[in-house]
C-alpha cells in the first residue's frame, strides 16, 4: 500500500510528466510551424506586384546553381542567386526603368529556342493603347540579358471594338512543328467585344519561331474573343509534338494544330449540360487548360475550369464548372455533365482556375486538383468522382493561386500547396500558403504567413509558388511570389526527389505547357537535352556533379 506522501509524490510525477509532454508538444508544434525563411529572403527588389508570375527556377547562367527569375507589375524580369543576391545583368527591362512601365502579368517561359545550348527567357507585356507601337508585346531575352534577334514582336488588336488595353498574357514553349526545336507560342487579349461582329479581326493566338517570324496559319481567332488565360500545350494525337490549346473570353475550347487550323470536331462548346443548350456555360477568362493521361489507357485528356454563366440571369457568374475533355472533343465518360462548385465569393479579380494534375492515392491515374470561385479547393478522380473538398476561404473573401502538387513532408506523397489573396483586399490579414495532405488534411506547420506584406494595398498570392531543391542541399524550399512584390523562400526539412515532384510550378512546367506527358520538347542537339527531366518537363536541380536521389 503507498503511504499518503507516496501518493502526493507520484501525483506530482505524473503532472510534471503530463505538463513536460504537453510542453514538448507544443515546443514540437511550434518548431513544425516555425519553418526558417531561406537565407537572404524574403527580396522587395520586384515593383508593383507580382500578379500570375509563379518563379521560374533554372540555371540560367550555367554556373551550376539554380536561380530564381520572376517578372514583376513595371515590366521588369528580376533573378537572384539562391543567397539572394541580384545576378549580373538582371532586371531585364521592357522599358526605359523598373518604374511605371507596362505590367508582365503572366509567369516567364523558358526554353532553347535557338539550339545554341543556352536558355531563352520569354514573357509578355501590357501595352498602354491602342495605337501601333503602344500595343502589348512578346519579349525574349538570351541568358546573359540581351535581347534576342527578331525580338520584340507586338500584338494585333481590334481598333475599333477592342475593350480593355492591348496585353499578351501568356507565353509558353513546346516543340511544336517537329524541327527539333521550341516555338514559342503566346495569347493575347485581343477582342472585339465592343460592338464587332463574329467576323472582325480580332487574331490574338500567336506561334513563332525561334527568329521571331511567325508560323504559317497563325495569329488565329476565333469570333470576337479575346485570351486572358493560359494557353496550353500538348501532344494530343502522339505524333511526337504538340498542338495548341486555349481557353477564350467565352463559351468554347480551341485546339490547333501547328499550321494554325482548328483539329477535328474543335472547337467545343462548354455547356453544363450539353443537354440544355440554352442553359448555363462555361467562360474561359482567367483559365487554363491542363492535360495529361488520367485514366492510363494511353489517350490524353483536356481537363479545364471556368466561371458558369447563366443566359437567362443577364449572363452573371453563377458558379464554377469543370470539364474533361477527349482529344477528338467528346466528354470523358464521367463528365457529360460539368462539375460545379457554389456561388462565387467575390465577382471581380477572379484566380486562374488552372487544374493541377497528379497521382495523389498511388492508384496509378492522375487526379485534379482545382481551386474554385467558391473558396473550396476540391480534388477529383479521372471517372468524375469528388475525393475530397477543402474550405480554404472559411468565411473570407479569399481566392486561391492555382495549385501545384508535391511531398513538401518527406513521407513519399504528393502534398497540395497553394496561395490564397482578398480579391478586394478585405481578407489581406488572412492571405496565407496553404499545404494539404494527398487526403485533404492541413500540414503540419502550415498555413505558412505573408509577414512581410507591409502596407501595400494588395497583397497574398495570386500567382503559384514554386516547389524545389533551390541551393543543392537535398531539401525542398518553397518559393512564392506575392502580390506585394515580395519573394518569399522557405526552407523545409523533407528530401527533395523529382519524381515526387508532379506539379511543381504554375501550368506544370519552366515552358508553361500544362502538359503531363512526354515528346513535346527537343530530346537531342539543345539544352534542353542537358537540363530536361522528359518524365516531367521541367528544369532539374542538377548541381555541379552533386545528384541528391
Amino acid at each position: 500500500m503507498w503511504t499518503g506522501k507516496q501518493r502526493i509524490f507520484s501525483g506530482l510525477m505524473i503532472l510534471m510528466l503530463f505538463a513536460w509532454a504537453v510542453n514538448r508538444t507544443e515546443e514540437q508544434t511550434a518548431v513544425a510551424q516555425n519553418y526558417p525563411s531561406h537565407p537572404g529572403f524574403p527580396r522587395f527588389e520586384a515593383g508593383g506586384t507580382i500578379t500570375f508570375g509563379s518563379p521560374t527556377i533554372v540555371d540560367i547562367n550555367k554556373d551550376g546553381q539554380l536561380d530564381i527569375l520572376v517578372p514583376d507589375g513595371h515590366g521588369c524580369v528580376w533573378a537572384w542567386r539562391h543567397t539572394g543576391a541580384v545576378l549580373p545583368n538582371f532586371p531585364l527591362k521592357t522599358g526605359s526603368s523598373c518604374q511605371g512601365t507596362p505590367r508582365i502579368s503572366g509567369p516567364l517561359a523558358v526554353g532553347d529556342m535557338d539550339g545554341d545550348g543556352s536558355l531563352e527567357i520569354a514573357a509578355g507585356t501590357r501595352g498602354t493603347g491602342s495605337s501601333p507601337g503602344q500595343r502589348g508585346k512578346i519579349y525574349v531575352w538570351h541568358a546573359n540579358g540581351s535581347i534576342a534577334a527578331g525580338w520584340p514582336q507586338e500584338m494585333a488588336w481590334n481598333v475599333q471594338f477592342g475593350s480593355g488595353l492591348p496585353e499578351v498574357l501568356t507565353v509558353a514553349m513546346a516543340n511544336v512543328t517537329g524541327d527539333g526545336r521550341v516555338e514559342l507560342i503566346a495569347g493575347t487579349s485581343n477582342n472585339a467585344s465592343a460592338g464587332g461582329t463574329p467576323q472582325d479581326p480580332t487574331h490574338n493566338l500567336y506561334a513563332f519561331f525561334g527568329n521571331g517570324a511567325l508560323l504559317p496559319g497563325f495569329p488565329t481567332q476565333y469570333r470576337r474573343a479575346g485570351i486572358w488565360g493560359f494557353v496550353g500545350l500538348a501532344d494530343l494525337n502522339g505524333d511526337g509534338y504538340a498542338e495548341l490549346l486555349t481557353g477564350r473570353d467565352h463559351a468554347f475550347v480551341h485546339a490547333y494544330n501547328a499550321q494554325g487550323n482548328p483539329l477535328p470536331a474543335w472547337p467545343v462548346e462548354s455547356l453544363v449540360d450539353p443537354n440544355e443548350p440554352d442553359g448555363l456555360f462555361l467562360e474561359f477568362t482567367r483559365d487554363a487548360p491542363s492535360m495529361g493521361d488520367l485514366d492510363g489507357d494511353g489517350d490524353i485528356e483536356i481537363v479545364i475550369a471556368g466561371k458558369v454563366r447563366n443566359p437567362n440571369q443577364n449572363r452573371d457568374v453563377t458558379n464554377s464548372g469543370l470539364l474533361v475533355l477527349q482529344a477528338n472533343g467528346q466528354r470523358e465518360p464521367g463528365w457529360q455533365v460539368a462539375k460545379l462548385g457554389g456561388a462565387p465569393i467575390h465577382n471581380d479579380f477572379f484566380p486562374t482556375q488552372a487544374p493541377a494534375l497528379g497521382d495523389l492515392d498511388g492508384d496509378g491515374d492522375l487526379e485534379i486538383v482545382v481551386g474554385m470561385l467558391d473558396g473550396f479547393i476540391r480534388v477529383y478522380q479521372a471517372d468524375g468522382h469528388l475525393m475530397w473538398q477543402y474550405n480554404f476561404a472559411q468565411g473570407h473573401r479569399l481566392f486561391a493561386s492555382e495549385p501545384v502538387i508535391g511531398d513538401v513532408t518527406g513521407d513519399g506523397r504528393p502534398d497540395i500547396l497553394f496561395g490564397t489573396y482578398s480579391p478586394d483586399n478585405s481578407a489581406n490579414a488572412q492571405a496565407r500558403l496553404h499545404g494539404l495532405s494527398a487526403s485533404g488534411q492541413p500540414l503540419p506547420g502550415f498555413p505558412l504567413t505573408l509577414n512581410h506584406e507591409g502596407q501595400s494595398e494588395k497583397q497574398g498570392l495570386r500567382a503559384a509558388p514554386t516547389l524545389a531543391d533551390l541551393d543543392g542541399d537535398c531539401l525542398v524550399e518553397i518559393v512564392a511570389g506575392s502580390q506585394a512584390a515580395v519573394l518569399y523562400v522557405w526552407d523545409l526539412p523533407a528530401a527533395y526527389y523529382p519524381s515526387l515532384m508532379p506539379w511543381p510550378t504554375a501550368r506544370h512546367d519552366f515552358q508553361r505547357t500544362g502538359f503531363v506527358g512526354t515528346a513535346v520538347m527537343p530530346t537531342q542537339g539543345t539544352a534542353s537535352s542537358a537540363f530536361l527531366n522528359s518524365d516531367y518537363q521541367i528544369y532539374l536541380p542538377w548541381i555541379g556533379n552533386q545528384v541528391c536521389w
